[in-house]
């Protein structure tokens, strides 16, 4: 009896133990969540004019820019253009999404050459190659998300540089006029909108080619789907062991969804297309396009302010290695630009 009584004590003691143990754990949990709850709440408001850093331009050749931070010059990037000889033109910046870079002012396509046409790198390439995903501790992906917004707030103080260098040409460089268009697709379509918003009359014109917003809906099946072809599974599989680990697939593709969807809200273009009132806004898009839905892309034509228009592409999203992809869209920015009076060019007078 004495041993049962000991043991019943012992018992008690531990299961005392136990429940304070999973009262701390779920206490850490909770403590956690609301941490990182906090975080994304503090990170997700819209930038301000403020927040863009200073960067500068530096012309290495005719054809290539090298664009640098004031405060830290090793942060750069890069852009190139393509004009006219002995012309005086009219400029479009492009800024397009994170796979694109040079390849897209090759070719033998005549809309680059009928006006100024330069293309900014993101800068986001850069911190891609510095950072080596499989070393990070735990604290390093705690910081993930300032990082990101950091990179994103770079990516609009590069993008400035250009459009003040532009509009501000010392006196006897004879390439510009006074009217710049800026452009961006996929997810360079923000960076653009968020200048124009900040500068609406230093901007003459603004297009936003297969741009897109509510990256939670935007990120989920492309997590959901690169999470497939990683275990090498389809979706309509009818074995069990496979169903369990598509589940599981999908769950996380809903949190991380939610997660980083939270984290950029302060990139949704709907919070600063408003501001931009009087510059002719348009928008490029594809009919069948998998990447972005319709309803990702009827905020942003409900929140933008007259003048507006938009075209609509037969087609997926844009591809930039499709040679004819990069022909339409094109043909379709010099156009418009046209239409505009945008895209004028006139012979320099020696």
């Amino acid at each position: 009896m004495i041993i049962d009584s000991v043991s019943i004590l012992n018992l008690k003691k531990m299961m005392k133990y136990g429940r304070f143990i999973l009262l701390l754990l779920v206490t850490f949990i909770l403590l956690g969540i609301s941490g990182i709850a906090l975080k994304i709440f503090l990170l997700q408001d819209p930038f301000l004019a403020e927040d863009v850093p200073e960067w500068k331009v530096q012309e290495l050749t005719p054809y290539e820019w090298e664009l640098h931070s004031v405060d830290n010059p090793k942060r750069s990037t890069v852009a190139w253009i393509t004009r006219p000889e002995k012309m005086q033109c009219d400029t479009l910046i492009i800024i397009a999404g994170v796979e694109e870079g040079e390849n897209l002012l090759f070719g033998d396509e005549k809309w680059k050459y009928t006006g100024n046409t330069i293309l900014m790198k993101q800068p986001v390439h850069s911190f891609f190659l510095r950072h080596h995903w499989k070393d990070w501790n735990l604290l390093d992906w705690w910081h993930f998300p300032e990082l990101i917004r950091e990179e994103t707030r770079n990516t609009l103080g590069a993008l400035d540089s250009l459009l003040n260098y532009v509009k501000g040409v010392k006196p006897g460089d004879k390439r510009f006029t006074d009217k710049v268009v800026m452009a961006g697709g996929s997810v360079g379509a923000p960076f653009p909108v968020i200048i124009s918003s900040f500068k609406p009359k230093k901007v003459d014109g603004l297009m936003i080619i297969y741009g897109f917003t509510n990256f939670q809906q935007v990120i989920r099946p492309l997590l959901f789907s690169q999470g497939l072809r990683h275990y090498n599974l389809t979706e309509n599989s009818t074995d069990f062991s496979d169903k369990v680990k598509i589940t599981g697939i999908s769950l996380l593709a809903d949190f991380f969804a939610f997660l980083l969807g939270n984290v950029l809200k302060y990139g949704e273009m709907e919070s600063y297309l408003p501001n931009i009132y009087e510059t002719p806004i348009h928008f490029i898009n594809g009919t069948k396009d998998h990447l972005v839905p319709l309803e990702a892309y009827l905020p942003l034509w409900d929140n933008s302010p007259e003048p507006k228009s938009e075209t609509w592409l037969e087609g997926g999203h844009f591809n930039p290695g499709n040679p004819e992809d990069m022909k339409r869209t094109g043909k379709l920015m010099y156009e418009w630009t046209k239409a505009h009076g945008l895209r004028s060019c006139k012979k320099i007078e020696q």
